[in-house]
């Protein structure tokens, strides 16, 4: 029975791709990982595939997305586990439909997958409490029937474009049967041939799931069988090209809000392209197909050091058609020279005397910095959040009184959209920014057309282009970002930069500074419509003395003759928020090209730029306020236990010492930005506080229950570990988880601090 088992044809190829197709079992290896949440799941990749969204919503048409996609998929894989392994079971040729019994047969990972997918999916749905059974299987009927459409199309195309050969193919066996005697020699002689075979199989599964045992004795033309299975392989290259060529002019599509499939839709569409590449490339160039892949990826190296092909990414409004910018010490020396300092200082000072004509002038009111820390949409939600408490509560004078806006990444994008909300309100337009609806607008999807425009676009061929008035720019994903947060928030941030300028001078709204990092030589690009120069460099009087390698470049001055003004601010946002290989890394029109990274590569809070702010105006702010206010806005917690150590792998003792300054990064900065608070404290005379706001989703009132300090450890590392993803994608859960957080024990505390802080201004 076991040997039976083993001959038969499922087990064979099983153990065939186990052998010899390693590369397209890596995908499936990685698509398990992912859907049983242990692969990625600090960044919310296995939120993508167990809660996808499809036009903000998580339905039956979400589900049937992602099964249209794992059709394609499924579909891609057993197409080119067929061009390379079909050979080998020649039986199959003289079997109608050979492609779709090869399927069946081949079908234990699709099968797995989705056996597996609908118990996490399940599963993830039930814990979210959110949706009743009835519903969460409704959605994985959408799955399933996604899933269903695309394989039957599949056979069809097979059924049709093989139906002429295996009519004349059969024709040719009942010729041969009527001629040929099989006599008992020859049957032995069969016997020991088929013996010798690799594959040796005895039973197939056909259908409708029924066992079928192999006819070794069949007599047919073997010119005839190797033109069967050309044919089918040509019917199958031909069908991968369609369906490439297809996904690539999807591309065209791309804005249209019915084209932005599911993100996991997405990347499950580049595993198809991987493996349709794995099976056409077989087809193709046989057995040179590996010396050929060497040699392209030479060439597009090449062609990439020869400038041929220009894959550089940029921000929108700047002018990269003129002459580039000169990128040398001497020009970023030259613009931080002592008079330009000296020009920036005069016109900060005019900016703090019209912030502080808004108080009573009998009165020395508390300036205020809100800092806050970058992490995709988290840090959105929970920054976007807690402005709108805290100003509620303290009947926005905590706007009123803040100074200047710092930090990156999401949480300035929240920060940002608050700001902006709080200026239409001033404005005379019917906004209340404190309403859910705007809370809800910033947590809304932001990945899908990322990830759709990655894989169908920003991969091979960016060829769309887009004109912002003045200037025309390709259609990236870089426009996907910026283009979805528009539409996320109705376009209210769609502005130029240098618009915000009048209303940041006198005191209508707060300045807001971006500060993402230049990768070229580790400074920082500092962003604002103010002239700022003295945020470059140590005061005047000592940066000679100290022989100043300047610390950061003024942008508006920098980039003043390739338009710098015409910035769009919401491409700003993006330069401070390029989360790796989703928003890619911008190039400036500088010469040599200026790389920008995102803005936490150096300090992820915004507590360095604060603290160098109030430094540079210490002398003002200690005469003129009545204290000063650090706002930081955390969307991790500063304390949590250590965790026990656990023990280690020979491959963890490999990775241990860069995963750990990795993984500490966070600690490190804030290590650094507890200096720089103490620093704060020697220069300003007047008093000084610092208020923090944490998304720490502790279960409420954990600290009033008889836990010993050791189960309270355990159960904040947990909470601690679970908390929102890092992602422009969140769940329905980590939306609520973000929502409620601000009345989390210490954030009250908080909230009575600043509002007490407040009270008497």
């Amino acid at each position: 029975m076991l040997q039976k088992i083993y001959h038969s044809l499922p087990i064979q190829l099983f153990l065939l791709n186990l052998k010899k197709n390693r590369v397209i079992l890596i995908l499936w290896f990685l698509l398990f990982l992912i859907i049983t949440g242990n692969f990625a799941k600090s960044y919310g990749v296995p939120y993508l595939f167990l809660d996808p969204e499809y036009l903000s919503t998580v339905d039956f048409w979400s589900l049937y997305m992602v099964g249209l996609s794992f059709g394609i998929f499924t579909m891609s894989y057993n197409i080119t586990i067929y061009i390379l392994e079909s050979y080998r079971f020649q039986f199959l040729m003289v079997q109608h439909d050979p492609f779709t019994k090869f399927c069946l047969n081949n079908s234990f990972f699709p099968i797995a997958f989705i056996v597996t997918y609908c118990i996490s999916f399940f599963k993830f749905q039930i814990t979210q409490g959110y949706q009743d059974v009835y519903i969460i299987l409704k959605e994985l009927s959408g799955f399933l029937v996604g899933f269903s459409i695309t394989v039957l199309l599949t056979f069809a195309y097979f059924r049709i474009s093989g139906s002429a050969i295996f009519k004349r193919f059969t024709q040719n066996i009942n010729d041969s049967l009527r001629q040929r005697k099989m006599t008992r020699v020859s049957m032995i002689q069969k016997i020991k041939m088929v013996k010798r075979k690799n594959y040796h199989t005895d039973y197939f599964l056909d259908f409708p799931l029924i066992i079928k045992k192999v006819d070794h004795f069949i007599p047919y033309d073997k010119l005839l069988v190797n033109r069967v299975i050309d044919q089918n392989h040509l019917n199958a290259v031909l069908l991968q090209i369609t369906v490439f060529v297809l996904l690539l002019l999807m591309g065209l599509f791309r804005d249209n809000v019915y084209f932005q499939i599911p993100a996991s839709g997405s990347m499950l569409i580049l595993a198809s392209i991987i493996a349709m590449v794995l099976g056409a490339s077989a087809y193709w160039l046989k057995g040179w197909s590996m010396y050929i892949a060497i040699a392209l990826v030479f060439a597009f190296n090449f062609a990439l050091k020869q400038n041929w092909i220009n894959p550089e990414y940029q921000v929108f409004g700047l002018n990269y058609s003129t002459s580039r910018a000169d990128y040398s010490f001497e020009r970023i020396q030259s613009l931080s020279s002592n008079q330009n300092i000296q020009n920036d200082y005069n016109h900060t000072i005019k900016l703090l005397d019209n912030w502080k004509s808004k108080f009573d002038s009998t009165q020395k009111p508390k300036i205020i910095f809100v800092c806050t820390s970058g992490g995709g949409q988290r840090a959105a939600v929970w920054t976007m959040r807690t402005l709108q408490v805290a100003d509620s509560i303290t009947q926005n004078r905590l706007m009123n009184h803040t100074i200047c806006m710092t930090g990156a990444s999401g949480g300035l994008i929240g920060a940002s959209y608050y700001r902006e909300l709080y200026l239409r309100k001033k404005l005379g337009e019917p906004i209340f920014p404190y309403e859910n609806i705007y809370l809800k607008n910033i947590s809304k999807d932001m990945l899908n057309p990322l990830v759709f425009t990655l894989v169908i676009n920003d991969l091979f061929v960016r060829y769309q282009h887009f004109s912002d008035g003045k200037y025309s720019y390709i259609k990236d994903r870089g426009f996907a970002f910026e283009n979805q947060l528009n539409i996320n928030t109705n376009f209210v941030m769609n502005r130029k930069i240098k618009e915000y300028g009048k209303y940041e001078f006198d005191g209508t709204i707060p300045m807001l500074m971006l500060t993402p990092s230049v990768v070229n030589d580790g400074r920082k690009l500092y962003v604002s419509p103010q002239p700022i120069s003295y945020m470059n460099t140590e005061i005047i009087e000592n940066k000679d003395i100290l022989k100043s390698k300047y610390m950061g470049i003024e942008f508006m001055r920098f980039f003043k003759d390739q338009d710098a003004e015409n910035l769009g601010f919401v491409s700003g946002l993006r330069m401070s928020a390029t989360f790796p290989y989703i928003t890619p890394n911008i190039n400036l029109p500088s010469s040599p090209s200026m790389e920008i990274m995102d803005a936490g590569l150096s300090d992820n809070y915004g507590i360095a730029e604060a603290v160098r702010f109030s430094f540079v105006f210490r002398d003002w702010i200690n005469k003129n306020t009545g204290g000063v206010v650090f706002v930081c806005v955390r969307d991790s917690p500063k304390l949590i236990p250590v965790e026990k150590k656990k023990s280690i792998s020979i491959f963890d003792r490999i990775l241990n010492p860069i995963g750990a300054l990795y993984a500490n990064w966070d600690w490190l900065q804030d290590n650094n930005n507890e200096y720089y608070l103490e620093y704060a404290h020697s220069f300003l005379k007047t008093k000084m506080d610092v208020v923090e706001f944490q998304y720490s989703p502790i279960p409420e009132g954990w600290h009033k229950t008889n836990n010993t300090k050791k189960q309270n450890d355990e159960l904040i590392l947990k909470t601690w570990q679970e908390r929102a993803s890092l992602n422009w994608h969140l769940t329905q859960k980590e939306k609520q988880s973000l929502e409620k957080s601000i009345f989390e024990s210490e954030n009250k505390l908080n909230l009575d601090k600043l509002e007490s802080l407040l009270k008497s201004e």
